[in-house]
């Protein structure tokens, strides 16, 4: 697993190379996992490998991005905002940002003809990156570096606290996922996941005031972790803390929003992109054989999530289940699934061991096949034998285990 993810370094830089390299680390690391879920590893050893594939992730600062071009936006956004003007205020092909303009951006942005939908504290990282490297992808890829060590540590403590095996750290620190997804595209959310772990970790260290505020930064990275809010609320017993778990992560979401709002918000970016962007969907995918309506397919998708959350809060298991459960659902019903999502489950699996989830975070690599035939041919079309090899024996797994433990 080391050589097929450390060879791409050496290999040629396109998405052909970059979807085999993906899918070849992948599969190995699902074969590696299952030795790691059976054998033992020395101290040694363990932090050997850790440290090795970190390392591995530090090769790649200097690739550009090649599986996708949101770092474009990133790198616009930053520069408009370092530039004294809100995000959120204009698209960035408006005349207002012309002198803003340079030979890379904002031609090289995606749908320039679209506000930018990223929350505030990703703001903020994309500021930082501008001032540290320009336009190009390495500061954002130096500040993810720190948000991975973060990430690691949290884990750790969390491993700690269940006395869990710190072999099972390594079901996230070997994950071709993170290697191809954010140190090679340099996606957005993995500082929000590690944001959100750390907020778990401090959660279970009862150090529930920083739990609560990083939560809420969280929150202004990406909404998924707003999943947490009902378990946080749920499993403390005086009304105080009940009413703190949920107020003060808001008001700390709110409070970043506060520079930005009285100008203008991302909610019309936001809007529009939840009722129309689909992509590798199961639920999604499955109903679209019988109904042809988006609107009603994703208001289905979402009605069977809300059922399935509802009934996690009121079923009798381990709050840390509870959370990776529904993150782990919400990709299963969500309409759009990248790759790249999948971490906001992928940063509990060294505590979960699901077989489901290293399937998931394994199989999804697959769906790069739609990306090379999208960035060679100009046509984006899904291939349902993939979802088919991606879905049915995940969705077999999942149910297994299910019924392994309720017995």
């Amino acid at each position: 697993m080391i050589c097929t993810q450390a060879a791409f370094f050496f290999a040629e830089k396109d998405i052909t190379t970059y979807t085999i390299s993906f899918i070849l680390s992948s599969a190995v690391y699902l074969l590696f996992t299952i030795s790691t879920l059976k054998f033992e590893f020395d101290n040694k050893k363990l932090w050997l490998l850790i440290f090795i594939f970190f390392l591995i992730k530090i090769l790649f600062i200097t690739t550009e991005p090649i599986g996708s071009d949101d770092y474009y936006r990133y790198i616009w956004d930053g520069k408009v905002q370092l530039n004294g003007i809100n995000p959120y205020l204009y698209k960035p092909n408006a005349e207002e940002l012309n002198s803003l303009h340079s030979d890379l951006l904002p031609d090289k942005v995606s749908f320039p003809n679209i506000k930018t939908i990223y929350f505030p504290v990703a703001q903020w990282i994309f500021v930082l990156a501008y001032k540290v490297s320009g336009e190009n992808a390495i500061g954002l890829k130096l500040i993810y570096l720190l948000f991975e060590l973060i990430t690691l540590f949290a884990l750790y403590f969390l491993l700690k606290r269940f006395v869990i095996d710190r072999k099972y750290l390594l079901l996230y620190a070997t994950l071709p996922l993170i290697t191809f997804q954010f140190f090679i595209d340099a996606h957005i959310d993995i500082v929000g996941t590690a944001l959100m772990i750390a907020s778990i970790a401090f959660y279970f260290y009862d150090k529930k005031l920083f739990s609560y505020i990083l939560l809420g930064l969280s929150l202004s990275v990406k909404p998924t972790g707003l999943l947490l809010l009902p378990f946080y609320f749920q499993n403390v017993i005086a009304l105080k803390e009940k009413v703190k778990s949920v107020i003060i992560p808001i008001i700390v979401f709110v409070i970043t929003f506060l520079p930005y709002l009285f100008t203008a918000t991302p909610l019309d970016t936001l809007v529009n992109y939840s009722v129309n962007w689909t992509f590798n969907g199961m639920i999604y995918n499955t109903l679209r054989l019988i109904i042809s309506n988006n609107y009603t397919i994703r208001f289905i998708c979402g009605i069977l999530f809300i059922l399935v959350f509802v009934y996690l809060y009121f079923i009798k298991i381990e709050l840390i289940k509870k959370i990776y459960l529904s993150l782990f659902l919400l990709m299963i019903f969500s309409p759009v699934v990248h790759p790249w999502y999948l971490i906001w489950f992928a940063v509990l699996l060294p505590v979960m061991k699901s077989y489901s989830g290293i399937y998931f975070v394994s199989i999804i690599s697959l769906t790069f096949l739609t990306v090379i035939k999208f960035q060679t041919t100009g046509v984006w079309n899904e291939s349902t034998v993939i979802l088919l090899i991606e879905y049915i024996p995940l969705a077999a797994i999942f149910f297994y285990e299910l019924l392994k433990q309720e017995n």
